[in-house]
């Protein structure tokens, strides 16, 4: 819950550019997610690999969110540029956490016998 609401304020932030700069729906940042989080799994290693999907898809948007701050520097688009500087301070703190997660996770995962 707490991952989820960091990632839909980051999301409503960037709405209003995306009006603004007339977003090409193309659904490709979908792709990675429904490739990733396809299924429920189940059983002892779900978590982690859960977990480990999370943080390849943070890390996407990190990439897509340096990109943009590209283009807002170019566009010479202060608030743009700031909202990037935002979400690329608020991923770093979501990848970190989610490796604290990984982390604490992966001994009784891996070495806990079912």
């Amino acid at each position: 819950m707490l991952l989820s609401s960091w990632s839909q304020t980051l999301a409503d932030d960037i709405e209003d550019f995306s009006k603004k700069y007339k977003e090409e729906n193309d659904g490709e940042p979908d792709r990675l997610t429904q490739t990733l989080l396809k299924k429920t799994r189940k059983g002892a290693i779900a978590l982690l690999r859960d977990l480990h999907d999370l943080y390849l898809i943070v890390s996407e948007v990190q990439i897509c969110c340096t990109i943009l701050k590209q283009g807002a520097t170019g566009l010479r688009d202060e608030k743009l540029v700031a909202t990037c500087e935002e979400i690329e301070r608020q991923t770093k703190r979501q990848l970190s956490w989610l490796m604290t997660r990984m982390k604490s996770a992966a001994p009784q995962t891996l070495i806990v016998a079912e």
